[in-house]
């Protein structure tokens, strides 16, 4: 409460004064100094690798902000000191400091100075509350925990792509080593998201993994786009001093017998899988075109592929009449009659069609 004039300090006997709770302004402010923990030091840890920075346990990655180095670590410290001061009235605060960029990257300086000085002045009768003081900021440089995890080939899971009874297709293995690395750009400026080696081999795909969560996203992937079967296996590697379980995780990916475009034989019919899922499969009949939407599991219990037996073979439509066309094999330009419906739809005369010979007969694809 402020005191009216004419009064004396309660402590040095000063009158004519504004007095607040009976003290006068120097007294006042010698009794209720501004409550700032004094932060005299501070440690930043910057990475020789990466150039993360470490302050006061936060991690932060310059190279996703904007501000240059010298900015970021200018920002850092300002707010460590500010963390330490509290007020309910308003304040002003001047910062200086001796950072310089050039000198952060080549290392050559290991210490900084920060000079805070900071104005509060809760009451209009008084003048401001002033506080100055430096900080001396302690650079060391080190290795971060990422950078090291990833120099030391530390990975937490295992990507497999396997095919059911049978091997990858050349085309296979591009589509999805492609896919890989497309979704791995996403990643690039995550540090712990990484492939440490991928071997492509028409057997599978093989990938190290740096996270279990990273492994996941690329194994659903492939999942959705070959309506394979993902499962998930669990390995104890090693156990931390603490008691820790630490497991790796395999996710194999396993691709069906059958999949898109291939030709199989189903209830005494040659089809070919237009589209597959989790459920079914879409298959086009090669003798009159029609389609039809069958069970999964009843077409790979009971059908038969034939991708390896069939004589691929290229053809002209030479000419139309009503139903009947002609076709002329490219292989020994023979001429022979068949029905329209059993070639694919909107096909013109003079046009090429693919396809193969199977026990003797032709059968028309694209």
């Amino acid at each position: 409460m402020i005191s009216e004039r004419g009064r004396f300090c309660a402590i040095c006997g000063a009158m004519d004064e504004v007095l607040l709770d009976n003290l006068c302004e120097t007294c006042y402010k010698k009794e209720h100094p501004l409550e700032i923990e004094l932060l005299k030091s501070l440690n930043v840890a910057i990475c020789t690798d990466c150039g993360e920075l470490r302050v006061l346990s936060t991690r932060i990655d310059p190279y996703v902000r904007e501000e240059s180095l010298e900015e970021v670590i200018r920002e850092v410290a300002r707010s460590a000191v500010l963390s330490k001061f509290h007020s309910g009235d308003p304040y002003d605060v001047e910062f200086e400091d001796d950072i310089k960029n050039d000198k952060i990257m080549n290392y050559g300086v290991k210490e900084f100075e920060l000079r805070t000085k900071i104005t509060l002045q809760p009451h209009e009768e008084f003048s401001p509350f002033e506080k100055d003081f430096i900080t001396r900021l302690k650079m060391k440089r080190t290795i971060c925990n990422d950078c090291s995890q990833y120099k030391s080939g530390y990975f937490e899971a295992i990507l497999q792509v396997r095919a059911y009874k049978r091997k990858l297709t050349d085309d296979e293995l591009d589509r999805f080593e492609n896919l890989i690395n497309t979704m791995m750009k996403q990643y690039e400026g995550a540090k712990l998201s990484y492939i440490l080696d991928m071997e492509v081999v028409p057997d599978g795909i093989t990938a190290q993994v740096s996270t279990k969560l990273l492994a996941s996203n690329l194994a659903r992937e492939i999942q959705a786009i070959t309506a394979g079967k993902l499962s998930l296996a669990y390995e104890l590697k090693t156990t931390k001093r603490d008691g820790t379980e630490v497991y790796q995780n395999t996710y194999l990916v396993r691709l069906p017998e059958f999949g898109k475009d291939d030709i199989i034989e189903y209830e005494k019919d040659i089809w070919k899988i237009r589209a597959i899922n989790d459920d079914q499969m879409r298959l086009e009949s090669l003798t009159n075109r029609k389609e039809r939407k069958i069970v999964r599991k009843r077409v790979e219990n009971s059908a038969k592929k034939l991708n390896d037996v069939l004589f691929p073979r290229e053809y002209m439509l030479v000419s139309t009449e009503g139903q009947t066309v002609v076709i002329m094999a490219m292989d020994n330009y023979e001429n022979f009659d068949d029905n329209l419906e059993r070639l694919p739809l909107n096909k013109e005369v003079g046009s090429t069609i693919k396809g193969f010979l199977l026990d003797e007969k032709n059968y028309y694809t694209e």
